[in-house]
């Protein structure tokens, strides 16, 4: 990873400061919050912080005293960590790269394994409240609360869709729930009701997921353009197959041949 590529990862986001909590029997599994000062019976606040491009260590927080190490933050790419200095620009501690972790979020482990900042997706330094660009479509069938607890706390709204036995049937309700809600920026469909990759694809990609096992559309995530887009042809080539007597073609098949004649080049498959 390059600097370009953490900056546009963690610079602007809220990152909450968190310990393993010692004093509770589960405390391998739940992280708490982490206070400087007199603790929130005094008036402070949990700990939290901003990396700023500019290379600083914003507290947006009231805590009791900004910590000496934590001035200003840089990038080793050379060894791929994340680097925190004093005044002096002397690195102090040390973190890895962000990566998924509890509950979902994104968390920056720090080296020494005594806390993690962890950042729940689309929580920014300004409202502090996630910004719903992310939608997840998926079947009733599917519907898992644990599973949707973690997809909120990723920026995810759940849309579930009615049981349906045919994938144009299937993508029929994705497109008409993806048109009523045009807030939407990035569009996850998923059959099988598992988020099944991490990361995202570029604006200009469309990713699917268990192609080796078939072609089956059972995930596909994208920017609400390219999902648009495949959707609206798919579902516009199948009226056209049913008005022709001489295409024998199922829908995989279709579908299949339309990603590969109109998508080839914007594809990822995993």
């Amino acid at each position: 990873m390059d600097k370009h590529t953490l900056k546009n990862l963690i610079c602007g986001k809220l990152w909450i400061w968190k310990v393993w909590d010692t004093v509770n029997v589960n405390y391998h599994e739940r992280p708490a919050e982490f206070f400087l000062g007199s603790g929130e019976d005094q008036g402070f606040s949990f700990v939290a912080l901003e990396f700023t491009k500019d290379g600083k260590v914003d507290f947006p927080t009231k805590i009791g005293f900004v910590p000496p190490e934590f001035i200003y933050w840089n990038f080793n790419e050379e060894q791929q960590r994340i680097e925190f200095l004093n005044e002096d620009r002397n690195p102090k501690v040390f973190a890895g790269l962000p990566k998924i972790g509890v509950y979902g979020a994104r968390v920056i482990d720090f080296a020494d394994g005594n806390g993690m900042l962890v950042n729940f997706f689309d929580y920014g330094v300004e409202t502090n409240v996630p910004v719903t660009q992310r939608g997840f479509f998926v079947s009733r069938t599917q519907y898992d609360i644990e599973k949707q607890r973690v997809l909120s706390r990723m920026g995810y709204n759940t849309y579930w869709l009615d049981d349906a036995d045919t994938l144009i049937a299937f993508f029929n309700q994705a497109y008409e729930n993806l048109i009523n809600h045009p807030e939407l920026e990035e569009v996850v469909i998923s059959r099988s009701g598992e988020l099944e990759v991490e990361s995202s694809p570029q604006d200009d990609q469309l990713l699917l997921a268990n192609y080796g096992e078939g072609f089956s559309f059972d995930y596909c995530v994208g920017s609400r353009e390219i999902v648009l887009e495949l959707l609206i042809k798919i579902l516009f080539a199948n009226n056209l197959r049913q008005l022709d007597p001489d295409d024998q073609r199922s829908e995989i098949e279709m579908a299949e041949q339309i990603v590969n004649e109109q998508f080839s080049d914007r594809c990822v498959f995993k």
